[in-house]
């Protein structure tokens, strides 16, 4: 039976593969069920919260630095629940053959490469976009810019690293040597907070 659209993206989502059994789609919707409670929870919190700032104080920048702090923490707890709940109950692992694991490792080690070359084009034109908009001036001699060349250069260089030891520590042989079990969704959420730390650095040093 062909894969829905959306299913597939639940896949990618929670980074399972394999089939979606009906235990893991259960265990899938509890999950998110859970976090579409707590997030509705929060937002409407937040906005009761913000509504009050506004109205007492009147200082929009104080309740956007609330806001925008609060929204980051929610990303974090998301997050974090998802990846303990789906390493508790197994719903991301997949088994290879042991004799393969010299070729999974050289795939991850291309697959690093990749990460670090696109982090570092991901984040020198973020920071490129995050000096230019405060002024609008030229964009020529901010492109030319040596620290933002190296500053970009240097984070994919080590977000490379960082993704290529995270991912060959994620394998793991049984104790009979046949299998190796290989974990992926805890590289894509580090990924994702390790973008999300980098902004937020990057926004806070600029302000």
């Amino acid at each position: 039976m062909k894969e829905t659209i959306s299913t597939k993206i639940i896949k990618w989502f929670y980074g399972i593969h394999g089939p979606l059994d009906e235990y893991r789609r259960n265990e899938l919707n509890r999950i998110g069920n859970n976090i579409a409670i707590f997030l509705l929870s929060i937002n409407l919190l937040l906005s009761f919260i913000a509504s009050l700032l506004m109205l007492s104080a009147n200082n929009s920048e104080l309740t956007l630095d609330i806001v925008v702090s609060v929204l980051l923490l929610t990303v974090f707890a998301s997050l974090g629940y998802i990846l303990y709940e789906t390493k508790r109950h197994h719903l991301t692992e997949i088994d290879v053959e042991a004799k393969q694991e010299g070729k999974i490792k050289q795939k991850f080690i291309k697959r690093a490469i990749g990460l670090g070359l696109y982090f570092a084009i991901v984040m020198y034109g973020l920071t490129i976009l995050i000096d230019w908009l405060p002024n609008r001036g030229a964009l020529i001699p901010l492109l030319t810019e040596p620290s933002t060349i190296s500053s970009a250069i240097f984070s994919g260089i080590i977000y490379g690293i960082l993704m290529g030891t995270w991912e060959i520590h994620q394998i793991k042989s049984d104790s009979n040597n046949k299998k190796v079990t290989q974990n992926h969704l805890h590289q894509k959420y580090w990924l994702i907070l390790f973008i999300i730390i980098i902004i937020t650095s990057l926004l806070l040093m600029h302000k």
